[in-house]
């Protein structure tokens, strides 16, 4: 079974919630969905079917990055690590999933349990 096709309720949700998105291919195979969904509500609907399909994020077959119609272009948010974060503590101060957090920031870290104090982490919200 492709990613696609794993996830087809994922991308149904997504059409149905108003959310536009592009679907690309990651080097690793991996299925990439890009988009703006029109409110919190509907991108939390998109992460909870995420979890409800792979509870623990552990497959590596998708990357959602799915950002907010109504943020106001800017830099984003950044947080930097400090003693004692994870990423599941820095996504809960954000009212995020931790796995949003790995996926905008795949580009610096190579693990999502190894992150350094005085690391900025880009915050997709």
């Amino acid at each position: 079974m492709s990613a696609q096709e794993k996830y087809v309720s994922l991308l149904e949700l997504a059409n149905a919630n108003g959310t536009s998105y592009e679907l690309t291919e990651g080097t690793d195979g991996a299925l990439i969905v890009t988009g703006t969904a029109p409110s919190a509500e509907a991108k939390q609907q998109l992460w909870d079917e995420y979890e409800r399909l792979d509870p623990e994020f552990r497959s590596g077959d998708l990357i959602l990055n799915i950002g907010l119609a109504d943020a106001a272009g800017g830099g984003g948010h950044t947080h930097t690590v400090e003693s004692g974060d994870s990423l599941s503590k820095i996504a809960s101060e954000y009212g995020i999933q931790w796995k949003a957090i790995w996926d905008a920031n795949r580009d610096i870290l190579n693990h999502p349990d190894k992150i350094y104090p005085g690391q900025e982490l880009k915050i997709p919200i």
